[in-house]
């Protein structure tokens, strides 16, 4: 399925590389009240390091301060997950990391981008801060896929619920979809995989493609 942007750029869903069949990036908060960034199989035993969470590139991570403006977070790798210093799961926090290009046999080069949102259901809507984002709406349990700034129609969505199975969501054509939330917990959205066809460099090699995964964790309260 391709999704037709008002500026004519077209993209086209692709899989992650089978040496990591599934995997996200997210925020998430911990039994000790911090937030930090999980790379894993949802679900699954999280990546460590030394191991393939070397290979996911130190995340940058931020807030809106007082003033509006992105607060960045201190960003420090630990064992199974990279520490957002200070921040604090009442409030929303986003964070962006990518892989060094990848390239399987004839197949072409791409760069894998992640972008993910965390999110406290007692705060509300949220407004587009990443470049394929997964915003809640002022409406609860309902949400709404962004890329570029632009509404994603009909963008598919995995919904895994706590304590529950993972399924799949079509969003309507304001890229808007709604999950039954009423339990409390964490609840990861992910959009997967969209595939921009553009060229470019990252750390000295050639890549023909992006691949852009959003994640929005979120949190609701007892």
């Amino acid at each position: 399925m391709r999704f037709l942007l008002p500026y004519s750029l077209t993209f086209a869903l692709a899989a992650l590389t089978a040496s990591l069949p599934a995997h996200e990036v997210w925020i998430e908060d911990t039994t000790d009240g911090k937030l930090v960034v999980r790379f894993a199989e949802y679900g699954e035993e999280y990546e460590k390091s030394p191991g393939h969470l070397d290979s996911l590139k130190t995340p940058e991570a931020w807030t809106a301060g007082e003033d509006g403006k992105p607060k960045a977070f201190e960003v420090q790798k630990k064992s199974d997950h990279y520490l957002l210093v200070d921040a604090k799961p009442e409030n929303g926090a986003q964070a962006e990391a990518a892989f060094a290009v990848m390239k399987r046999g004839d197949t072409p080069a791409r760069k894998p981008i992640f972008y993910a949102r965390w999110h406290h259901a007692k705060a509300g809507a949220a407004t587009p801060a990443l470049t394929f984002d997964i915003v809640p709406t002022a409406n609860a349990g309902e949400v709404q896929v962004f890329f570029r700034g632009q509404p994603v129609s009909e963008a598919k969505v995995n919904v895994v619920p706590p304590g529950g199975v993972e399924s799949e969501l079509t969003a309507d054509k304001e890229g808007k979809l709604k999950i039954d939330a009423s339990k409390p917990g964490n609840y990861l959205l992910y959009c997967k995989h969209q595939r921009e066809e553009t060229k470019g460099y990252s750390g000295g090699a050639a890549y023909d493609a992006v691949s852009h995964n959003a994640s929005l964790l979120l949190k609701v309260a007892k």
